[in-house]
């Protein structure tokens, strides 16, 4: 039964795949395999500036994704005096349980009102789609960076502390390298 679920999913993803080698221009018929499309595809300034223009904002948009993800979850599982921890757990959550449709339509409600009242950000363009994509990113980074953060052996930590090492040369020395897998994981 798992082999029809995965033939279910992945065979229409095959049949692109050997299609997007055919040598007619016609998508349905067969004129044998050849990689001329992909050559055109690659010398196309166009399609190359918009592949660049995308990588650069998902680089940046998951860098700033990582560092404030990073923040919320060592907030929430450090912390446990935190008084808004409860609200900041829902706020972190939160893009995971809404429809992208509508959390994409409140950040664009909420860069006009911005550019209105502040005159930032001018215009929707790069910055605005680097936000709402930091904005979607974070809760997964939030989630991922937590779990492993929960399972981290804290004597490790505390023993860095018993020898002098102040908070920061402990989260540099000891936890960020503990944890470096998961924020490999959470930025891609």
């Amino acid at each position: 039964m798992a082999s029809v679920g995965f033939g279910f999913l992945y065979f229409p993803i095959l049949i692109l795949v050997i299609y997007s080698f055919n040598e007619s221009k016609l998508v349905t018929v067969w004129g044998g395999f050849s990689a001329r499309w992909y050559l055109e595809l690659f010398q196309d300034p166009q399609i190359l500036d918009a592949a660049t223009l995308s990588l650069q904002i998902a680089a940046v948009s998951a860098t700033i994704a990582l560092i404030l993800g990073v923040a919320a979850a060592m907030t929430l599982v450090r912390f446990r005096w935190f008084r808004a921890r409860t609200w900041l757990a829902g706020m972190a959550a939160a893009p995971l349980v809404m429809p992208e449709v509508i959390t994409g339509l409140s950040l664009l409600l909420l860069f006009v009102a911005l550019d209105h009242w502040l005159g930032w950000p001018s215009g929707r363009g790069v910055t605005t789609i680097i936000l709402a994509h930091a904005t979607f990113g974070m809760a997964f980074v939030t989630v991922i960076v937590q779990a492993r953060l929960r399972d981290m052996d804290r004597t490790l930590e505390e023993a860095a502390m018993d020898l002098g090492a102040r908070p920061m040369t402990v989260f540099l020395t000891v936890t960020l390298p503990t944890i470096a897998p998961a924020l490999v994981a959470a930025w891609l």
